[in-house]
C-alpha cells in the first residue's frame, strides 16, 4: 500500500482491511497516525479504480477515464455473450 523511501514499517491487514505499523512506527508518523484504528473496507473496490495511479503525462488516467474505459469493456462483454 505505501511505497516510497522509509515507508517499509507499513502494512496491510487483509483480514481486518486496515494499515498496520507497530507503535514506534506510528508514533514517528503524526500525521498517519489517525489511521491507526481505522479499517478501510472499500480498500479492494477504490483499488480497482485507483490502481492505475504510478502513471505519468501522456499514459496518465482520472477516474473518468477508468470509469469509462470498464464500461466499454462491459459493453463489450455483453455484446459478445449475444453474438455467442
Amino acid at each position: 500500500m505505501f511505497s516510497g523511501k522509509d515507508n517499509s514499517s507499513f502494512g496491510w491487514d487483509e483480514h481486518r482491511q486496515m494499515v498496520v505499523a507497530e507503535d514506534a512506527v506510528w508514533n514517528s508518523y503524526i500525521i498517519a497516525s489517525q489511521f491507526k484504528h481505522r479499517s478501510f473496507p472499500y480498500y479492494n473496490q477504490l483499488t480497482s479504480i485507483y490502481v492505475k495511479d504510478r502513471a505519468t503525462r501522456k499514459d496518465a488516467q482520472t477516474t473518468v477515464d477508468i470509469v469509462k474505459e470498464i464500461d466499454d469493456e462491459d459493453v463489450a462483454t455483453a455484446n459478445n455473450l449475444e453474438e455467442g
